[in-house]
C-alpha cells in the first residue's frame, strides 16, 4: 500500500472526496456539532469550533502517518460541503479497516451516501487492496443500517458492545461487515 497522502481527491459521478483541510472549518463544524448526527454515529459532538480544528488536525496526522483516510464530501455542481467519509482502524497487515460516514441533516435521504459508499468501497477494495471493511454504529441508526444492507453488508449477529453517551445512557452497538469477494462481480463497486 502506498503513502496515503496521494489518495486524494477521489471523485464519483456527482461528488468529490477530499481532505477535510480542503473545506471551510465552519462547514465541517456544522457536521461535527450536530448532536443528532453525532448520536447516529456513536461519537461525541463538537461543542466549539476549536474542537473541530483539533479533530481535523488529528485526522490529517493520521493520514500522513498512513493510519487513516478521512475525506470531506463536496457536491461537484454546487461545491457544497455535504458530509464526511473515513477509512480507519486498519488491521496490522492493512487488509481490514473500519469505515464511518456522515451526511449533514439537510442532505440526508437524497442518495448522496449511496453513490459515495459504492465509490469508496471500490477504492478500498480495488485500490487499497482491503479484503474486508466493517462499520460499527448504534443499533438505533436504521438509516445507516438500511444503506449498508442495500450494499451487501451483513450484520454480525454475535457482536455485543455498547457505548456510553454524554448523558450517561448506554446505546447498544451493531457491526456490519463486507468482504471484497462479496462485491467482486458487482460493477457499481469497481474503482
Amino acid at each position: 500500500m502506498q503513502s496515503f497522502e496521494k489518495y486524494h481527491p477521489i471523485m464519483s459521478v456527482h461528488y468529490t472526496m477530499d481532505w477535510l483541510t480542503m473545506f471551510k472549518i465552519k462547514d465541517v463544524f456544522r457536521l461535527r456539532a450536530d448532536q443528532q448526527i453525532a448520536a447516529e454515529s456513536g461519537r461525541q459532538f463538537d461543542q466549539k469550533i476549536t474542537d473541530t480544528a483539533r479533530y481535523i488536525n488529528r485526522s490529517m496526522r493520521l493520514v500522513m502517518s498512513n493510519n487513516a483516510l478521512l475525506y470531506g464530501i463536496k457536491d461537484r455542481g454546487t461545491n457544497d460541503f455535504l458530509g464526511s467519509f473515513c477509512i480507519w482502524n486498519f488491521s496490522e497487515k492493512k487488509t481490514i479497516a473500519q469505515i464511518r460516514f456522515e451526511t449533514l441533516a439537510a442532505y440526508q435521504g437524497q442518495g448522496i451516501m449511496t453513490e459515495v459508499l459504492k465509490r469508496m468501497l471500490g477504492f478500498a477494495f480495488f485500490e487499497l487492496g482491503l479484503k474486508e471493511v466493517y462499520v460499527i454504529l448504534p443499533a438505533t441508526n436504521d438509516r445507516a443500517a438500511n444503506l449498508l444492507t442495500a450494499n451487501f453488508f451483513t450484520q454480525v449477529g454475535d457482536y455485543r458492545h455498547e457505548r456510553t453517551l454524554p448523558d450517561g445512557s448506554k446505546v447498544p452497538l451493531v457491526r456490519y461487515e463486507l468482504t471484497a469477494d462479496a462485491v467482486a462481480d458487482k460493477e457499481d463497486f469497481h474503482f
